[in-house]
């Protein structure tokens, strides 16, 4: 198993449920009221699963990051900007999932700018983060890394892939 790959695999899937969250908020927009709590139900069971697979993928990116920022010594700022990046993008997701509740609660169809904003925010925050990982660090990864380092990144994946992944898989899922 390649453990860059799984990690690429896991960033299609997390920006797929991304944007059918934001398929969605288009489809409340243009919806009548009859439709507006049902379509809220769905982004915020979405959302909150985003929030939970982004959580589950950073950790997971953890078990190549120290190893990471071992081999490249002084060298590893990239690696630090990207763990640093994992908070603020999790501060995002939870942010649009906030306001998904705070609109089912006050029952508002018609104030949906904030929410607009906040993903506009998270998609663009995100679409750039895993690109920089994909074009960058995973880059410096095959540079940096031996295949012993690797078989450990893969090893560290596949302990953790029964422990709270679920949710993760099945957004890989088509």
């Amino acid at each position: 198993m390649d453990p860059l790959a799984t990690l690429k695999d896991e960033h299609s899937g997390i920006l797929r449920l991304l944007y059918s969250i934001d398929r969605q908020l288009g489809w409340l927009e243009s919806s009548g009221p009859d439709m507006f709590q049902r379509i809220l139900g769905s982004m915020r069971r979405k959302s909150g699963r985003l929030s939970h697979d982004l959580q589950v993928h950073f950790q997971r990116e953890n078990a190549l990051y120290p190893i990471l920022e071992k081999r490249m010594g002084p060298d590893a700022e990239t690696v630090r900007v990207m763990r640093q990046e994992h908070q603020q993008l999790l501060d995002r997701a939870l942010a649009v999932r906030s306001e998904i509740s705070r609109m089912v609660v006050s029952g508002d169809s018609v104030r949906t700018w904030g929410l607009v904003a906040l993903l506009q925010e998270l998609r663009g925050g995100l679409s750039d983060h895993m690109s920089r990982e994909e074009r960058v660090l995973f880059w410096l990864a095959e540079l940096w890394l031996s295949r012993v380092d690797r078989k450990r990144v893969s090893f560290d994946l596949s302990q953790m892939g029964g422990r709270s992944n679920s949710s993760l898989k099945r957004s890989l899922s088509p």
